[in-house]
């Protein structure tokens, strides 16, 4: 993101990177062996997210894990579109299109999966997402992440070690990442580990107002 500003003429030296940061005494950690094969999704159903992707993406996880869930919390303009892509691909008993939830409820959903999901992209629009809240909820809950290279994510996710990243639009690469930590669970515990680790050092709200102070005593 700091690359994009400078492309488009900021100065360098003005240009601090200070990501917002998540309480991360609020996330419990997940409990793989309670609901070992459920993935969640957080997130607005707009273009940006394409919700519509994770869902097509799933459906090659039922097709090798008939029993595994999708959760979809949050809402938008392509909600209905989605609902009716479940139904259309005969769905309906796997993925779960949720609703409007607080963030305890969100906290709590996050406790009781696998591994979260988001297939952010950037389109035709040219939206972009920062550094999504819910990939940093998901890495406070120790939940392995599978999402996209895309804006602020490859900085939240170390793929390989706290989760998986695909290119904008790969939804085979976002199955086989997403199978491989539902059919193993300890890989996941491992991920989600390391992911609340990264997240508590690097994205807490701690850090965030410590960066934000050292920003505000260079500009003095």
């Amino acid at each position: 993101m700091t690359e994009q500003l400078v492309r488009l003429g900021a100065p360098n030296e003005k240009v601090f990177y200070n990501s917002y940061g998540v309480e991360v005494c609020k996330f419990k950690q997940a409990s793989f062996h309670a609901f070992p094969l459920r993935a969640l999704a957080v997130g607005r159903f707009v273009e940006k997210k394409a919700p519509y992707l994770t869902i097509l993406a799933f459906k090659k996880v039922l097709e090798r894990l008939p029993e595994a869930k999708l959760e979809m919390v949050g809402v938008g303009p392509l909600h209905e579109v989605c609902r009716q892509l479940i139904q259309s691909l005969h769905m309906e008993h796997a993925v779960h299109l949720l609703g409007v939830m607080n963030q305890a409820q969100v906290a709590s959903l996050m406790q009781e999966s696998r591994v979260f999901v988001q297939h952010s992209l950037v389109p035709m629009s040219g939206d972009s997402e920062g550094t999504p809240l819910s990939i940093l909820e998901a890495g406070a809950s120790a939940l392995p992440v599978v999402s996209t290279r895309h804006a602020g994510i490859v900085d939240a996710v170390l793929h390989g070690k706290t989760g998986f990243l695909v290119d904008e639009g790969d939804i085979n690469g976002m199955a086989e990442h997403i199978y491989l930590l539902l059919a193993n669970r300890e890989l996941a515990a491992e991920m989600g580990s390391r992911g609340k680790a990264h997240i508590s050092q690097n994205f807490s709200v701690e850090t965030s107002i410590k960066g934000l102070r050292a920003i505000l005593e260079h500009s003095l």
